[in-house]
């Protein structure tokens, strides 16, 4: 890993803020990761029928599947919060929201982001095919009645 990658926490993260990773996350890996949030976002308004306060920002808030976990920046200060994200073993942590102080634990090569973006996102599709049944589904076995 080259030592620009490092991270270097700002002031307010050093003082008060959650821990974080040893490296600075990339640009693609924060986009692949505001794309999944989008997605989440999505499906879970389909879900829950209202708007969704998303866990990639300050919101308390967090999402668990099969394939990925994320949690809502934590203002416990009497609880060290292991990630923010985590996929296999990755884990991603940030200040705040997402985008703010972003850091990884190791080094994610360009094609391991594509694969954690289609994992994450096949998953998401799980989800909402479990939690949310084709709604025309029932409209038509309704229609089948005598």
């Amino acid at each position: 890993m080259d030592n620009e990658k490092r991270y270097e926490p700002e002031l307010g993260q050093m003082a008060f803020g959650q821990p974080w990773k040893q490296y600075a996350a990339s640009e693609l890996l924060i986009a692949a990761l505001e794309a999944i949030s989008t997605r989440l976002d999505l499906v879970m308004g389909n879900v829950q029928r209202k708007e969704y306060a998303t866990p990639f920002g300050n919101t308390a808030n967090k999402f668990t599947c099969d394939k990925f976990e994320v949690e809502a920046y934590s203002w416990n200060e009497e609880y060290e919060q292991p990630f923010n994200f985590k996929w296999r073993d990755i884990e991603v942590s940030w200040y705040k929201y997402l985008g703010r102080g972003t850091t990884v634990n190791r080094d994610i090569k360009n094609d391991e982001i594509a694969l954690m973006l289609d994992d994450c996102f096949e998953a998401l599709r799980r989800y909402q095919v479990e939690q949310c049944p084709d709604p025309f589904e029932e409209e038509e076995e309704e229609d089948e009645e005598p």
